[in-house]
Formats: C-alpha cells, structure tokens, sequence
C-alpha cells in the first residue's frame, strides 16, 4: 500500500514538466532579438525537444504507475519489473521538481503575453521587479535547473524504479534513457550561457529601468553566487 502513495506524487512532477517546459507563441520576426549560435541551439531544443522530453517523462511515469498498480492488486505475483518503495531521495528529488515547475508557471503568468522561448522585446513590455524577480534576475531558468535536477534525482538515484526495478534491461531503452540526459544536459548549458545574452538583451531595450533593477538585484541566477 506504501506504493500507493507514490502516484500522486509522480504525477505530479510529470504534470510540472508538462506545464513548465509548454511554451508561449511565436514572437514576430520584427520582435526576434538578433540569433546568436546558442540562440539557434537553444530555440531548436526548446521548438523540438521538449515535446520529446515531455512525451518521455509521460511513458516512464506511466509505466511506474503500471507497475506500482500491478504489484497492489496482485501482490504475490512474479514480474521481471519490480516496484520500488519509498525513499527520501525520491521524495526530496519530487518536491525540489514540483517547487521548480510552479515558480516557472509563476513566472510565465507574470510575464502574460510576453513570454516566448525566443528572445524578443514586444511592445508595451517592462521589466518585471516583484516576487521572485526581486531576488534574482532570472528565477524561471533557475526553477528550471532546480526542476531539472529535481527529476534527474527522483529518477537517477540508486533505489529509483528506473534503475532499480530492471525496466532498463528492455532492449533499446538505455540508449533512449542517455539520448534524453544529453538532451537535458545540453538544455542546461545553454540556459547558463543564454542569461548573459538575455540581460544584454534587456539591458539594450531598457536602458535606465534595467540599470537601475539590475543594481538592486545584482545577481543573476543563484543568490550571493552568481
């Protein structure tokens, strides 16, 4: 029955990642902010990598939730995959995915109807200096990392189901499983590298309001750090 308890918390995170990595429309080509390489590298993992992050992130909670249902209604039944109980990495790496996923849905019903995955300045837009933005600059991309790592602990842990249980024995799906962590990794790394760009970005359309915000907030995404 412990097992049980584990599924709403799994959908939960798989419901984060869904609305937190779902984007807002397409800007205008005037609006479009000159591309840089990790600009172009960025929008193309956000326009045809996400859906695939997000597709699956669905299949793996789907079938953990199979599994766990599986084992309760047959509890002495004989499986090659296993359930797993449990822990506190999994309820530590849940929590830190979920916090994550609902600071970047705060942020982008902040932002409305000016929140696109490509950089662009639309007009009547201002720079936004409540919640969250009062401490850091950036806080979607830093809930974004916070979420990410969240998932990749609730999953990547030694006693997670997907290691532990034995799906991963299925022909193919570790090489699904490393193709998804590159993809991960490198959506990482042009997040960190894109904020610069951003706040040259903000700081060219802004002039004074963002001088003046980003001498008050002065770090970018982790506070005291950077």
């Amino acid at each position: 029955m412990e097992s049980l308890l584990k599924v709403p918390l799994i959908l939960s995170s798989a419901i984060a990642l869904h609305v937190s990595f779902t984007t807002g429309n397409l800007p205008s080509s005037k609006e479009v902010v000159r591309q840089t390489f990790n600009e172009c590298i960025f929008t193309l993992l956000v326009k045809y990598g996400f859906p695939t992050i997000k597709a699956f992130y669905w299949v793996v909670s789907f079938a953990e939730i199979t599994t766990i249902a599986y084992h309760t209604t047959d509890p002495n039944s004989v499986s090659a995959i296993q359930d797993t109980p449990i822990t506190f990495l999994f309820v530590f790496g849940t929590a830190l995915a979920i916090t994550g996923g609902l600071i970047r849905w705060w942020c982008y019903r902040t932002l409305g109807r000016f929140f696109t995955f490509q950089l662009s300045v639309r007009e009547g837009q201002h720079i936004i200096t409540t919640g969250p933005y009062a401490v850091i600059r950036h806080p979607a991309y830093t809930a974004g990392l916070a979420e990410i790592i969240g998932l990749l602990i609730l999953h990547g842990s030694t006693n997670s189901w997907l290691r532990y249980s034995g799906v991963l024995a299925i022909p193919g799906l570790k090489v699904i499983v490393v193709a998804w962590l590159a993809e991960i990794t490198l959506l990482m790394i042009s997040v960190v590298f894109r904020v610069s760009h951003e706040d040259e970005v903000l700081k060219s359309a802004f002039r004074d309001e963002w001088e003046a915000w980003a001498e008050t907030v002065r770090y970018r995404l982790i506070p005291g750090v950077y």
